[in-house]
C-alpha cells in the first residue's frame, strides 16, 4: 500500500516589519554638524596666546552658530549640497556684517555703502596689530574680523565634508590648519590643552558621523561597528604622526610638539616693531638672523634699531612720526635737546652687514651722524634719531657705513648735573599715564627718596634691578602670563622679580620718570662676539668684525641728563655691558664675554682658557642656565621618539585587535540571543580575514564552500579544526541565502545558490570534504555561530604556520589593506 504525501502547509507568515525610513530621512545630520561646531570652537582655543584669552570666544559664537545653522536649515529641507555651501556663506557674510560693519549695514546683515571703506580701515588695523603688538596682541575689531571670517570658512568647509559628503575624516586638516598661526606666533607653541581638546574633539565629530552612517544604513534602528574604537586608533595615529613628524620637519624648535615647540617659518626677526619678537627671539636657542658689522669703536658698540617713549597703553610701540622726519641720512644732525659733538672728538665708523635681518628700522650705532651705501629711501627722526624706510624697503642684504660720535662720560661729570629743565625734551619723554601701577610709585619713592641728583637716583634704581631680589628668566613671564610691555607688566615683574630685558629695562624707564629723570626705552642687540677678522675702513681706518644674532636681541633704558643728552644704562643682570660710568663697586654682576668689553683680549674666553656657562653666548636665551639644561632635554625628546616609533609599528595590530573585539562582541550576543542579525557574517569575516593572514586568501571566485575545502586542504585541517570550520561556513550560508524567519530545511526555506566549483575534494585523515554538502546539512537549523570556533581555526592555522608568518600576521596583517566592512562579498 502506497501512502500518500501530504502537500505541506504554508510556512507561517512572518511578523509584519516595521516600514523603514526613507533614505532622504535624515535627522541625524544635526548631530555631526553640532560636532563641528565643536570641533572649530576646541582648534580655536590654540589662539589663547595669540590674542589674549577667551577674548575671541564671544565673537567667533556669534560667526559660527548663524553660519552652521544655516547649512543645517538648508540641508533639512533637502536642497542639495551646493545651495547649503551657498547657504553658508551668505550667513558668513551676515554675521560677519552685523559684528563689525552695523552702522554701514542695511536690515543688520547685508553690506550697504561704506562697508568697502570700513573693511578697508578694520584690515589696515589688523595689519597695524600684527606687526606692532607681541602676542598676545590686545582684542581689536581688525584682528577679531580676520579670526572670525577664517574660522567661518574653516567651519564651512568641516561641516560639508562631515556631514554632506560624509567624509569626516580630512576634517582633521581644515582643524589643524586652525593652529598653524598659534604654532608660528606663540612661544611654547600650541599647547598641551589646545591640542588635546582638539583631538578629542576630532574623535567626537568621527564618532558621530559614523554613528550617523549606521543609523542610516539601519533604516533608523540602533547598530554598532565598532566606531568608537576606530576613532580612537586614528586619534592614536594621529598623536604618533605629530609627536614623531617634529623631530624631522626643519622649522620645529625647542620641544616636542605641541608643548614647547615653536614652528619658525620666518627664519629672521621681521616687522614694524622689533619689540614684538624679542621675547620669542630670547627664548629661541637656536639663533638666526645674523648680522655682521665692523668697528673701531674704542667702547662695546649697541646697534640700535628704534626707541619707546609713549608708555600709555597695554602695549609700547615706536612713534613713526612721518611728519617730523629729515630725508638726507648722509648728514644727520644733532638730537633735540642734545648738544653737538666735541670739536676734538674722533669719529667712529661702523660697517654693517645685514645679511639675513629684515626689519624697516636700520640698526646704527648711537649717535649717528651720516649714513652712506643704502640702498631704498629712508628718513631719520630729530626726536630720537632713529632711520626708517619709507618706500616700503627693510634692511635686509644691505651693507652700509655708519659714522657716529660717542661722548666720554665719567661718573664724577653726570653726579654733577642736576634735575633737567622740564622743557629741555617733548613732554612724552616725562609723562607717566595716570593708570601707572602704585607699586611702582611707592617703590621707587623707596629706592631713590634719600637722593637729590638725577644720576644718584639712576644708579638706585639700576642697583636696585641688578641685586640678588632679580633674576633673569625668559620663561617666568610667560609662565606667569606678563609677556611682552605695559605698565601692568611692570607691575607684575616687582612682584615677581624675575624677566628678560624688556621688563628690566621698561622698569627702569617708568621708575625714573616717577623719580623726575626723562627716559626712553632703546631696542636693538647687544655687542655680540668678536669673529677676529679685521677689515679696512675709511681713510685706512682697522675695523674689528663681530657678529651678533637673535640671541644677542636686547632692550636697554636711556635717560636723559641736562647738557649731556640721552646717557644709557644696563639693568638686566647676566646680559649686555655696564657702561664704565655707571659700574660701582658692589655690583653684583660683571660683563659678559661675548658682551663685554670685547675689544680687551683679557675679556675673551681664550685669555683665561675656560668660559663662564653663564655667560656663553649659546646660553643668552636661556639666562643663568647652564648647558645641562640642554642635556636634561634629549632624553625626554629620545623617549617620545622611540615611543612614537613603537605607536606606529603596533598600529596594524591595535587596528586588528580592535576589529576583533568588535566582531566577536557581536557574536557573543548572539550566544544569548539567537538569531541576532549579522553575528555569523561577522565570525565568517573575520575567519577568511584570519585565512588571508596566514597565507590563505579568500579569491574573488570563491563561494564559501569552495573556499572552505581550500582552507581545509592547503592548512591539513582535521579533527576539530575542520569540524568549527564547516560550522561557520554553515551558519554564515545560511544567514545569507536563508529567507528570514525560516530555517533552512524547513518548508518555505530557499536553498542556498552555490555553485559546486569541485568542493569535492577529500579532506585530510578522512574526514568528509569540508566542501562537499553532507546529506541534511541544509535540511536542518544550524545552531547559531560560536567564537570558540573562530579561535579553534585561528589556533590551528598558528601551529601550521612558521614563526615568521605568525610575527607578520600579528604585526603586519593583509586584511588592513581592506577597508573596514562586515560584508566579504565585497
Amino acid at each position: 500500500m502506497t501512502s500518500t504525501l501530504s502537500r505541506p502547509a504554508p510556512a507561517p507568515a512572518s511578523a509584519p516589519q516595521a516600514p523603514r525610513r526613507a533614505p532622504s530621512a535624515d535627522p541625524w545630520h544635526w548631530a555631526v554638524t553640532g560636532a563641528s561646531l565643536l570641533a572649530v570652537l576646541a582648534a580655536a582655543s590654540s589662539l589663547n596666546g595669540v590674542v589674549e584669552p577667551w577674548t575671541w570666544l564671544m565673537p567667533v559664537l556669534r560667526t559660527l552658530v548663524p553660519v552652521l545653522l544655516a547649512a543645517a536649515l538648508t540641508r533639512a529641507l533637502g536642497l542639495g549640497s551646493m545651495i547649503t555651501a551657498l547657504a553658508g556663506v551668505l550667513a558668513l557674510v551676515g554675521a560677519l556684517t552685523a559684528q563689525f560693519f552695523p552702522r554701514q549695514a542695511l536690515i543688520g546683515v547685508i553690506p550697504g555703502p561704506g562697508t568697502s571703506l570700513e573693511l578697508q580701515r578694520l584690515l589696515a588695523q589688523a595689519e597695524e596689530t600684527v606687526v606692532s603688538q607681541v602676542a598676545p596682541v590686545l582684542p581689536g575689531a581688525g584682528i577679531f574680523l580676520l579670526v572670525c571670517a577664517a574660522l567661518g570658512l574653516i567651519a564651512i568647509v568641516v561641516d560639508l565634508l562631515a556631514t554632506t559628503m560624509r567624509m569626516p575624516a580630512p576634517c582633521g586638516l581644515a582643524l589643524i590648519l586652525v593652529m598653524v598661526s598659534p604654532a608660528i606666533v606663540k612661544p611654547t607653541g600650541v599647547g598641551m590643552f589646545a591640542f588635546i581638546v582638539t583631538v578629542l574633539a576630532f574623535l567626537f565629530l568621527l564618532a558621530t558621523a559614523q554613528w550617523r552612517e549606521n543609523r542610516l544604513a539601519s533604516g533608523g534602528a540602533r547598530a554598532s561597528s565598532g566606531f568608537a574604537g576606530r576613532s580612537a586608533i586614528i586619534g592614536a595615529a594621529a598623536l604618533a604622526v605629530t609627536v614623531i613628524l617634529p623631530m624631522f620637519v626643519p622649522g620645529f624648535n625647542s620641544g616636542a610638539f605641541p608643548q614647547g615647540a615653536r614652528l619658525n617659518v620666518w627664519g629672521n626677526a621681521t616687522g614694524l616693531n622689533p619689540a614684538v619678537t624679542l621675547g620669542n627671539d630670547l627664548r629661541n636657542p637656536t639663533g638666526f638672523g645674523r648680522i655682521l658689522y665692523s668697528t673701531n669703536s674704542d667702547n662695546p658698540v649697541y646697534l640700535r634699531a628704534v626707541t619707546l617713549e609713549d608708555f600709555s597703553g597695554r602695549r609700547w610701540e615706536p612713534d613713526e612720526r612721518n611728519g617730523d622726519r629729515e630725508s638726507d641720512v648722509a648728514e644727520i644732525g644733532a638730537e633735540d635737546g642734545v648738544p653737538g659733538a666735541p670739536a676734538d672728538s674722533s669719529p667712529v665708523f661702523t660697517r654693517v652687514s645685514t645679511q639675513s635681518y629684515a626689519s624697516p628700522w636700520l640698526l646704527t650705532p648711537y649717535a649717528p651722524v651720516g649714513i652712506s651705501n643704502l640702498t631704498g629711501n629712508w628718513a631719520w627722526d630729530p626726536a630720537n634719531l632713529s632711520i626708517l624706510a619709507t618706500d616700503g624697503g627693510s634692511t635686509a642684504r644691505q651693507q652700509y657705513l655708519v659714522q657716529s660720535r660717542s661722548s666720554a662720560l665719567t661718573r664724577e661729570g653726570l653726579g654733577n648735573i642736576g634735575p633737567s629743565d622740564t622743557e629741555a625734551v617733548p613732554d612724552v619723554f616725562a609723562a607717566l599715564p595716570d593708570d601707572t601701577p602704585e607699586i611702582v610709585r611707592t617703590r621707587t619713592e623707596e629706592i631713590t627718596g634719600e637722593f637729590v641728583n638725577p644720576y644718584d637716583k639712576a644708579m638706585a634704581i639700576q642697583s636696585y634691578l641688578r641685586g640678588p631680589e632679580f633674576e633673569y628668566s625668559v620663561e617666568a613671564p610667560v609662565e606667569g602670563g606678563y609677556d611682552g610691555s605695559g605698565m601692568d607688566v611692570m607691575a607684575r615683574f616687582l612682584e615677581s622679580k624675575s624677566g628678560y630685558c624688556v621688563h628690566y629695562a621698561g622698569t627702569m624707564a617708568v621708575m625714573a620718570r616717577a623719580a623726575g629723570i626723562p627716559s626712553r626705552v632703546a631696542i636693538g642687540y647687544t655687542p655680540g662676539s668678536p669673529t677676529g677678522d679685521t677689515e679696512e675702513g675709511p681713510d685706512g681706518v682697522e675695523l674689528s668684525e663681530f657678529v651678533v644674532d637673535s640671541r644677542n636681541a636686547h632692550a636697554w633704558p636711556e635717560l636723559y641728563f641736562e647738557g649731556v643728552g640721552w646717557v644709557q644704562f644696563e639693568p638686566t643682570p647676566s646680559r649686555g655691558v655696564v657702561p664704565t660710568y655707571a659700574q660701582q663697586a658692589f655690583s653684583p654682576v660683571g660683563p659678559r664675554a661675548d658682551d663685554g668689553n670685547a675689544l680687551n683680549p683679557s675679556g675673551l674666553p681664550g685669555a683665561t682658557g675656560r668660559t663662564d656657562p653663564a655667560t656663553d653666548p649659546t646660553n643668552a636665551a636661556t639666562g643663568s642656565q647652564g648647558a645641562g639644561s640642554e642635556g636634561e632635554a634629549t632624553p625626554a625628546t629620545g623617549l617620545l621618539a622611540i615611543g612614537g616609533v613603537a605607536l606606529l609599528a603596533l598600529l596594524p595590530l591595535l587596528l586588528r585587535t580592535v576589529r576583533t573585539r568588535s566582531r566577536r562582541k557581536s557574536v557573543a550576543i548572539t550566544d544569548v540571543s539567537a538569531g541576532s542579525a549579522g553575528a555569523a557574517t561577522a565570525a565568517w569575516a573575520e575567519t577568511t580575514e584570519i585565512a588571508g593572514d596566514y597565507g590563505y586568501p579568500l579569491e574573488p571566485t570563491d563561494t564559501p564552500r569552495t573556499f572552505a575545502g581550500r582552507l581545509a586542504h592547503e592548512a591539513d585541517l582535521a579533527g576539530e579544526p575542520a569540524s568549527s570550520l564547516a560550522r561557520l561556513r554553515n551558519a554564515y550560508e545560511r544567514e545569507e541565502y536563508a529567507e528570514r524567519g525560516a530555517a533552512i530545511g524547513s518548508p518555505g526555506a530557499v536553498t542556498p545558490p552555490v555553485p559546486f566549483h569541485g568542493s569535492g575534494r577529500p579532506g585530510p585523515s578522512g574526514t568528509p570534504a569540508v566542501g562537499t554538502p553532507a546529506v541534511g546539512t541544509l535540511a536542518r537549523a544550524v545552531s547559531p555561530p560560536r567564537w570558540d570556533d573562530v579561535d579553534t581555526v585561528t589556533r590551528a592555522l598558528r601551529r601550521g604556520s612558521s614563526w615568521s608568518t605568525r610575527i607578520r600576521a600579528r604585526l603586519f596583517p593583509q586584511s588592513l589593506l581592506n577597508r573596514f566592512r562586515s560584508d566579504p562579498r565585497d
